[in-house]
């Protein structure tokens, strides 16, 4: 799970004036904005497996495409890449479904203190 953070000028309805927000993003999904002014925090809760089981799905269904216009443009790059792809990937996968759970583990954990 890739939780980034940025800072950015946002207007803040608590503030009534323009202040320093911190904005955070799970896998490119807006899930929270903390004004540094007031404190206040917004959490927009999505639904973090459903997102990240439609992306997956979408990454599955355009795996066919993605092979092909990779087996067009390079075909040595592509077949001496294959093997350690092949053997990589359950690794790969396996290494980002754990980073699901410890995000997932890592929220629930907040929510009950």
């Amino acid at each position: 799970m890739i939780e980034n953070k940025f800072e950015t000028e946002l207007y803040c309805i608590d503030c009534l004036g323009q202040s320093l927000h911190t904005v955070v993003y799970v896998n490119d999904v807006l899930y929270k904005v903390t004004c540094e002014s007031c404190g206040k925090e917004h959490v927009i809760k999505p639904d973090l497996p459903k997102e990240i089981y439609v992306r997956y799905v979408d990454r599955i269904l355009s795996k066919p495409k993605r092979i092909t216009k990779e087996f067009r443009e390079d075909l040595s790059h592509f077949l001496s890449s294959l093997p350690f792809r092949l053997l990589s990937k359950p690794y790969r996968t396996y290494n980002e479904l754990r980073g699901i759970f410890r995000y997932v583990h890592k929220q629930s954990a907040r929510k009950e203190k």
